[in-house]
């Protein structure tokens, strides 16, 4: 499918414009995140808007910078390719839908042997699930495909000399971006207080399990691409579970 308007978020030309959109979509979903939390506190959360903003810019310009740059030369990017956008949310949509129905029958199955005060799918509700969903989709996605998994296709074009990079490196660093991406979940189970052996390492095999998914949506049609798998993911986790 082709949509030529779409052309100035991929040219060369419209570097600036690129890393404005994304920056102002961070924060618009990382804002939606805060509400959530500000409306399941019933007002009663209090939020230092410079030390968030400023936390949140420290993570989301370089990340940005990094792979719009880094990214040209790789053919990464919002879209690798405009012609190939409706392969790219295909893939991502039916990918998704099976890996997080899949994630759900498991988690079901585990029960017995997770901590109870493990947080079950879909307790935020369908509001907060599908705040947490966008602002998890977009912010993970910039942080950690065009960002930091850009930057190590691009140091591993330049160590091993090889243009275009192969498949078996991408998924070589697929995997090692998944485990980071498994590892950044944990202060979430100790939050929760519930961070024993079995939870600790399901959420590091679940969070690699669906971060591969997404990184292989990058590799091949882009970031869009990327961003809609994982938002379909939560939707499924952390969404439709709260209507039943």
């Amino acid at each position: 499918m082709k949509l030529p308007f779409l052309r100035i978020y991929t040219s060369k030309t419209h570097y600036w414009m690129q890393f404005t959109v994304l920056f102002l979509l961070t924060m618009a979903a990382q804002s939606c995140q805060l509400l959530y939390q500000y409306l399941s506190s019933q007002g009663s959360a209090s939020f230092n808007v410079f030390a968030t903003v400023l936390f949140l810019s420290g993570l989301t310009i370089p990340a940005i910078l990094l792979g719009l740059k880094l990214g040209k030369p790789l053919n990464l990017g919002v879209l690798n390719d405009t012609a190939r956008l409706s392969d790219g949310l295909k893939f991502a949509m039916v990918g998704a839908v099976l890996l997080a129905s899949s994630l759900l029958a498991l988690r079901w199955l585990l029960t017995p042997y997770l901590p109870a005060e493990l947080p079950e799918y879909g307790f935020r509700g369908p509001l907060g699930g599908l705040l947490v969903s966008f602002g998890a989709a977009v912010g993970e996605e910039i942080w950690f495909r065009l960002g930091l998994m850009t930057l190590l296709l691009y140091l591993c074009s330049k160590t091993l000399a090889t243009a275009p990079l192969s498949n078996k490196v991408a998924v070589s660093v697929i995997v090692l971006v998944a485990f980071s991406f498994g590892v950044a979940h944990l202060p979430y189970l100790n939050a929760s207080g519930a961070a024993d052996s079995a939870a600790i390492w399901a959420t590091i095999i679940g969070n690699m399990g669906v971060s591969g998914l997404y990184g292989w949506c990058y590799w091949r049609y882009g970031l869009l691409s990327a961003i809609f798998a994982h938002f379909t993911v939560d939707i499924v986790l952390y969404m439709l579970p709260a209507f039943f």
